[in-house]
C-alpha cells in the first residue's frame, strides 16, 4: 500500500519560490497544508493558485512569536493530521527534498523508508546560491539557480519522519521519536536567490535574531561583500547527475563562525531530554 505523506508548509515573504516548493510536495504525493508567517509581499497570492490542493491555510500575524512558531505548527498537525498519515515532510520554506541519489524520485525514497525499521531522515544541506551565470529571465529558483555546495558543519537538517513519531519541532534541528535512517537525504536549499532577494531577505530579517536564534542576518548584513560567489566556486547541478557530497566552498564565510550554533544544539538536545 502506497504510503499516504503530508507536506507542512511554512512561508514568510517567499513569493518567488512557493511555486516550485508547493509543486515539488504535490509531484511527490503529498497533501498540505500551509501557513504564512505575516507575508507582505505576494506570497499569499502565490499560495491562492494552490489553494485546491490545501487541507488547510493558515495565517499568522507577523507579532506572533517566531520562537513559538514550529511549537504551534507541531502540535495542530499531531492533534489534527498525525493519525491520518504514514509520513511527514516539513522543510524550510526555501528547501527542495531528495532522496540520497536522483536514481528515484523523492516519494520513491520515502515508500523505501516506511518499509524499513527506520523512522526518521536527517537531509544534508545543498546550499545553493546565485551567481553571474543565472538567467534573470527565468523565475523559477529552482531552474534558474544551478551553483550549490553542500554545507557539512551546519545545524543539523531534520524535515521528514514517520507521522507517528511527530513530536514538537525545535527549528527542525531536533530528532523526531524513533530510529534515525542510516543514509543522509539531501535537500536543496535557496535561501538567497537573487542580489535583490538577498537585500530583501537581509533587510527582513535583521533584528529578528533572540537570543542565540538567527544571529546569521545580522552578520550577513555586516559582510555584504562576502555574499557574491563566482560561480567557479561553486559546483554545477545539470538537474540530473547525483549531487557532490564534498564540500567545496567555506560557508562560514557567508553565515559567520560564531559559537551560537553549538550552544543552539545543546539547547535543543537538553530540551529533548526534559
Amino acid at each position: 500500500m502506497k504510503p499516504r505523506c503530508l507536506g507542512i508548509c511554512l512561508f514568510f515573504n517567499d513569493d518567488d519560490i512557493v511555486e516550485d516548493a508547493l509543486t515539488h510536495l504535490l509531484e511527490n504525493n503529498h497533501e498540505l497544508v500551509v501557513w504564512d508567517h505575516g507575508s507582505n509581499d505576494g506570497t499569499a497570492a502565490a499560495i491562492d493558485k494552490f489553494n485546491h490542493h490545501i487541507r488547510e491555510r493558515f495565517f499568522l500575524p507577523r507579532t506572533f512569536d517566531f520562537e513559538k512558531i514550529f511549537e504551534h505548527v507541531s502540535r495542530h498537525v499531531i492533534d489534527n493530521y498525525a493519525a491520518q498519515y504514514d509520513w511527514i515532510s516539513f522543510p524550510e520554506s526555501d528547501e527542495i527534498l531528495e532522496g540520497p541519489d536522483r536514481q528515484k524520485s523523492y516519494y520513491g525514497y520515502v515508500e523505501e523508508v516506511v518499509d524499513s525499521p527506520y523512522d526518521w531522515v536527517q537531509f544534508n544541506n545543498i546550499v545553493y546560491w546565485f551567481t553571474e551565470k543565472d538567467d534573470p529571465n527565468e523565475p523559477s529558483p529552482r531552474k534558474r539557480i544551478r551553483h550549490y555546495s553542500i554545507w557539512r558543519d551546519c545545524a543539523p537538517r531534520v524535515y521528514a519522519w514517520r507521522a507517528s513519531c511527530m513530536n514538537i519541532r525545535r527549528f527542525n534541528h531536533n530528532p523526531p521519536l524513533g530510529k534515525q535512517y542510516p543514509v543522509n537525504f539531501n535537500t536543496c536549499h535557496y535561501q538567497v536567490r537573487s542580489e535583490g532577494h538577498m537585500i530583501k531577505r537581509i533587510e527582513g530579517r535583521i533584528g529578528l535574531s533572540k537570543g542565540i536564534s538567527n544571529l546569521h542576518f545580522d552578520y550577513m548584513e555586516k559582510n555584504k561583500k562576502d555574499l557574491y560567489i563566482p560561480s567557479e566556486e561553486l559546483n554545477f547541478d545539470d538537474g540530473v547527475s547525483d549531487l557532490c557530497l564534498i564540500q567545496t566552498f567555506n560557508w562560514r564565510k557567508i553565515y559567520g563562525a560564531h559559537d551560537a550554533m553549538t550552544a543552539r544544539l545543546r539547547t535543543i538536545n537538553e530540551s529533548q531530554t526534559r
